[in-house]
């Protein structure tokens, strides 16, 4: 082994390698299936798909994290959906094409006030949420437009509670700890909070939001992932199996 490799960089690098490991043998995500959170029957509507930014429509084709997002809005009918990580607002205007009685609240930074390593977009105030407003849901949509490290959602939603929460900012492992505990203490009692661009393999990108999972599960929370997707889920309350016959 060369010397070079014991600089204090690599070593703090190695460090974490370890503690992650260490995470992912104590704390791994229990695996859910969608059937488990709606009924496999349930129907969508027909995609909007300009800038749809989500698998299998973008980046990666060999899974789907679109529809089973819009089967678990659609069967559940949230009438409060928060939305961190707006983009291009594709992903808001199919909430609302499923969701019409929905009201959504979605947040993005614009470009200048964007922190943070592990993000898709640098966008404008006039880029973020354009699909959404070209479909003509902007009535149904409140725009926040704000770094979630500096967000308080309580003035916005003023004493509502969230149905739905969707984590999609950026994937940075505080960041996203940041926006869990942002959303949590504003969730209804049956609600859900989405963490996307969540993988037990976490490579590239799906290292951050991983491991900001397995953090959540060392805190007590039983996040848990989306079988087949790039989701986790959290809820209050999991139901309790049913005993054998």
């Amino acid at each position: 082994m060369k010397w070079s490799s014991f600089t204090p960089a690599n070593l703090r690098e190695k460090s974490r390698q370890l503690h992650r490991r260490w995470l992912a043998r104590r704390y791994a995500l229990p695996v859910v299936e969608l059937a488990d959170l709606a009924p496999p029957d349930t129907a969508i509507a027909p995609p909007i798909l300009e800038h749809i930014c989500m698998p299998p429509h973008y980046y990666r084709h060999d899974h789907d994290d679109f529809t089973p997002l819009m089967k678990l809005a659609r069967a559940r009918q949230p009438k409060v959906i928060v939305e961190l990580g707006t983009a291009h607002g594709n992903t808001t205007a199919n909430l609302c094409r499923n969701c019409p009685a929905a009201r959504i609240y979605t947040v993005n930074a614009p470009v200048e006030e964007m922190t943070g390593a592990i993000t898709t977009f640098g966008l404008s105030r006039e880029e973020i949420g354009c699909v959404y407003r070209q479909h003509g849901y902007a009535a149904q949509v409140n725009q926040i437009y704000a770094n979630t490290l500096h967000l308080d959602l309580a003035p916005h939603l003023a004493g509502q509670k969230v149905d739905l929460g969707i984590v999609d900012a950026c994937h940075d492992t505080d960041y996203v700890l940041n926006d869990f505990h942002k959303l949590r203490p504003h969730l209804a009692a049956q609600g859900l909070i989405l963490l996307h661009d969540t993988h037990p393999s976490m490579d590239d990108h799906l290292l951050g939001s991983y491991v900001a999972c397995l953090k959540l599960r060392q805190q007590g929370f039983d996040v848990r992932w989306l079988r087949h997707t790039w989701w986790a889920v959290w809820q209050p309350q999991w139901p309790v199996p049913a005993a054998p016959a």
